[in-house]
């Protein structure tokens, strides 16, 4: 911790602490659970990373009552927070038909010290037909629900389609210079991922020295050899390769079985890397932590 090259990172899907189970609950903000967030943040807080980059973050107001979950788990955790989401959603009780709130399904980064030149950036969401895979996503079959409005992917008109954006910043402090962003990509549709991974890549570039150091993580729904996602291997190394374990260890599996959860870096070296399986039932996913070191570039 006394090293200022070294820095350590934490991506999670949060689920916005409704916690595991399947299938997503309709009324999912009356499963939010106050003190499963607080599990998240005492979490984050033993893994003390100098960035925690988490993915299914909401803000939500249920009948008015305001849930500012990114706040939150920066006052829990001590931490500076970014946030972005790209689209709010109406609450709406399926007895009555009316709406009683709004609220927005995004990405949010903890730090330990502030990012700068923060940015946000929602992803294409095309209409092509292979949003929805004959075969089934990586870990889901076909005909899933869109989680947050309950319509079958199949018949979901292609502007509403659940949103995803990558939110980042320029690193400050520990780790010297660099980018940090975070992205959540499409669980239905290859064609659909590959359009988002290539927005997250050229978003990068558009912001990126060539030379200088770049952390980017997230829930990509997607293995790491996954054809749809070379532009983000492209000029990366995957903190789990680089930490010692094969593309095919089970090790790897963050979410139930699958390895869809991911830590690529350029410009660090990669002393660790590891799934946080002791963080049973805080999530349907369990944190990636990896430790970093800033080489000279």
């Amino acid at each position: 911790p006394d090293d200022p090259a070294r820095l350590r990172v934490v991506t999670w899907n949060v689920r916005a602490g409704i916690g595991p189970g399947e299938p997503f609950p309709p009324t999912w903000w009356r499963h939010v659970s106050t003190d499963r967030l607080a599990q998240i943040a005492s979490i984050l807080t033993e893994l003390d990373p100098d960035l925690a980059t988490l993915q299914e973050v909401a803000i939500m107001t249920p009948n008015g009552e305001l849930h500012d979950q990114p706040a939150e788990l920066a006052r829990l955790t001590g931490r500076f927070v970014r946030y972005a989401a790209v689209h709010a959603y109406q609450l709406v009780e399926p007895a009555t038909g009316r709406a009683i709130g709004m609220a927005s399904w995004g990405n949010a980064i903890l730090s330990r010290e502030p990012l700068s030149d923060g940015f946000a950036l929602g992803l294409p969401r095309p209409t092509d037909d292979d949003v929805v895979e004959t075969e089934g996503a990586v870990h889901l079959v076909t005909g899933a629900v869109h989680p947050l409005i309950g319509v079958p992917y199949g018949a979901t008109e292609p502007g509403h389609r659940e949103p995803r954006c990558v939110v980042g910043g320029r690193l400050a402090g520990r780790g010297a210079d660099g980018l940090i962003a975070t992205a959540h990509l499409t669980y239905i549709g290859r064609a659909q991922r590959r359009a988002q991974a290539d927005a997250v890549a050229a978003a990068l570039r558009d912001r990126d020295d060539p030379a200088g150091a770049v952390i980017l993580t997230g829930d990509f729904n997607a293995t790491v050899d996954a054809p749809e996602l070379a532009t983000l291997a492209d000029g990366f190394e995957d903190a789990f390769l680089a930490g010692g374990i094969s593309v095919d260890d089970p090790r790897r599996a963050s979410c139930g079985a699958w390895p869809i959860d991911h830590i690529r870096v350029r410009g660090f070296a990669v002393e660790s890397c590891r799934v946080v399986t002791e963080a049973n039932d805080a999530s349907d996913h369990w944190p990636v932590v990896a430790d970093l070191r800033r080489v000279a570039g």
